[in-house]
């Protein structure tokens, strides 16, 4: 398969181990909507979008286990347990053209970092400059713009005001010694 340009790569998931003798895998996905992955006909496997190599789906059903849902999925050229077990970790991603468009309501993580942080009162925090993906929710790491550590902003209603993608910013409500 020819190269993709990694800036159109997405992540969606990442290889959590094999499943069975013939070479499928279980991939944790990273998205609200999971079943959307199951149409996808090329995953790219890797440490960055750069590294990833691109595989042909085969197969891909969802499942339910004591991590909740995951996807099963088997790749073209990747035969047996050795092989699949090769892949553990790795991170999981797609096209963004092969992904559906999002909802009015929805964005995609990424397009978030970057985004200028500002207090309902419209008073500056500092940039939006990571995502940490938690088990309960996700959490914004803001680089405060006064010197300040990091703030770490639960990605969560009560705290997130708005996201406008067109004015570039994250509007934030934190509580008393959140900053």
């Amino acid at each position: 398969m020819p190269r993709v340009d990694p800036d159109a790569l997405l992540r969606v998931g990442r290889v959590w181990r094999p499943h069975g003798v013939h070479g499928a895998i279980k991939v944790i996905p990273e998205s609200d909507d999971p079943a959307h992955l199951l149409k996808l006909p090329t995953l790219y496997l890797g440490e960055t979008p750069t590294s990833a190599v691109a595989f042909s789906v085969q197969t891909a059903r969802m499942a339910t286990g004591k991590k909740g849902p995951h996807l099963l999925i088997e790749l073209d050229g990747v035969q047996g347990r050795d092989a699949a077990t090769a892949l553990r970790g790795r991170r999981v991603y797609a096209l963004d053209t092969d992904l559906p468009p999002l909802a009015d309501d929805e964005v995609y993580l990424h397009d978030l970092v970057g985004l200028a942080v500002i207090l309902e009162d419209g008073t500056p925090v500092g940039v939006l400059d990571n995502i940490l993906d938690l088990p309960a929710h996700h959490v914004y790491v803001v680089r405060r713009s006064d010197g300040h550590p990091d703030a770490l902003i639960p990605a969560v209603p009560p705290f997130i005001v708005n996201i406008d993608l067109d004015a570039a910013q994250v509007v934030i409500a934190p509580i008393e010694g959140m900053l």
